[in-house]
């Protein structure tokens, strides 16, 4: 069994804001963001380009040979990290999902240069972000995926647009006064459509992200396209969301799938998660993540869960937000599986200036203790089961700060921080007074 091996490279399609195909979102801290090219290097777009070509471009028979030889691919690089340090990866995560497909599977599929045959291996799982809508400008974020990010973007770096996969973009005002350009506007192109038509009969599995899908209406229009063929009740829908709305057409919608996991992504509670996720708030998140709660309680198609992001804002957070989600928040749905008992958490790889692993090593020292103090806590307070799982959660954490020196991204993380704090009229002394010293140096 290859140690590298995951099911994505063959029956996956991953389609970003702008777009462009890429092998998966994990890629997207390496260099070429894991962006698949045409000879001539421009990238694969969905809404332009063949969907079904893209799936051989010379980028994902490369990475399929790898992953039969046992060899990492450098798009594969933050599942290795995390593998590395004990963090469940998104190449686990889909092993788990795709049982059915193994690697036995994938040779048969494939030939000697990495080429498979597109007619006989149908891509069955989506991930499709319909552009960059967005309500938020979140401290790991930027305008690729929120267009509300652009203008401080802009002014904080001093340009008029920003780079991404196939060139250099400006927002404009469009007629309706929304920051917006041609390159977020893909979803709309009828070769698109057609390609998923066609293909609907074949889907298991869609994940959407942001942007932020409850406010994308071309994400309306996929559930119903799903629905009115016949063929929701065939498909597992997955999300990343806000939590900032939660209409309730969308659940009419899920009532009709397979089966519905939303990962809720909340970086801790009230200003913590204010802060890191500006400008939400925090009781409006909760009023939504109550009433999602009761719907998943009320249809046992639907899951959800917790999908912290581990910053260097709300790194020291973690513990208080997880005894606060078991034993005060009153969901009884929302991580309650015995895989996921506590929450769920993923660790922000980039950008480099969000990245725990900038820490100076005293405060990595620091924190080791401040969780060594925690895991006593939890085990006064949660289960055995609970317990395991949220010291093995801060263990992970820790091993990954700890695994390797960033502290050259201090400077950044500094500057930009005070950047935001003012304009945002915050202060990251608020959420994590122990940088006082940090910051008191300059």
């Amino acid at each position: 069994m290859s140690k590298t091996f995951c099911p994505i490279p063959w029956n996956f399609q991953a389609i970003r804001n702008n777009g462009d195909i890429r092998i998966c979102c994990q890629a997207n801290v390496t260099k070429n963001q894991g962006v698949v090219r045409h000879k001539d290097g421009t990238p694969y777009n969905a809404g332009k380009h063949s969907m079904k070509q893209a799936r051989n471009a010379d980028l994902m028979k490369a990475v399929r040979k790898n992953m039969l030889e046992g060899k990492w691919s450098d798009e594969c690089t933050r599942c290795k990290q995390e593998e590395d340090v004990g963090l469940n990866s998104r190449r686990q995560y889909e092993l788990q999902t795709w049982k059915e497909f193994d690697i036995r599977q994938a040779q048969v599929l494939t030939s000697e240069d990495g080429t498979i045959d597109t007619s006989n291996s149908p891509v069955v799982y989506y991930d499709l972000r319909f552009g960059n809508l967005c309500n938020l400008q979140c401290r790991m974020c930027g305008p690729t995926d929120s267009h509300s990010w652009y203008e401080q973007w802009t002014d904080y770096h001093k340009e008029d647009g920003f780079q991404d996969t196939h060139g250099y973009v400006k927002l404009e005002r469009n007629a309706k006064g929304r920051l917006d350009t041609d390159d977020y506007s893909w979803h709309g192109s009828t070769s698109f459509w057609n390609n998923i038509e066609k293909n609907l009969d074949n889907i298991r599995h869609v994940y959407m992200a942001g942007g932020e899908p409850m406010m994308i209406e071309r994400h309306y229009e996929f559930l119903e396209k799903c629905v009115k063929k016949g063929v929701a009740k065939n498909i597992l829908i997955e999300y990343n969301t806000n939590m900032t709305a939660l209409p309730d057409r969308v659940l009419e919608y899920w009532k009709h799938f397979k089966e519905v996991r939303v990962g809720a992504s909340i970086d801790g509670m009230g200003k913590v998660l204010e802060y890191q996720r500006y400008p939400i708030k925090w009781e409006q998140a909760k009023k939504n993540l109550d009433k999602l709660d009761k719907f998943c309680q009320e249809n046992s198609n639907v899951m959800a869960w917790i999908a912290y992001t581990v910053t260097v804002n709300n790194i020291w957070h973690l513990p208080e937000f997880m005894l606060w989600k078991v034993n005060a928040s009153g969901w009884k749905k929302i991580n309650s599986t015995l895989k996921r008992p506590v929450i769920t958490h993923h660790v922000a790889h980039g950008p480099r200036r969000a990245n725990i692993r900038l820490l100076p090593k005293d405060m990595k020292d620091e924190l080791e203790l401040f969780y060594t103090g925690w895991k006593k806590i939890f085990e006064g307070e949660f289960t055995d089961l609970q317990t395991e799982k949220a010291c093995k959660i801060l263990d992970s954490v820790l091993q990954y700060c700890k695994s390797e020196d960033y502290s050259d991204a201090l400077p950044e993380f500094k500057k930009f921080t005070k950047y935001l704090d003012i304009s945002r009229n915050q202060s990251i002394l608020d959420v994590a007074p122990r940088y006082k010293r940090l910051f008191d140096n300059d």
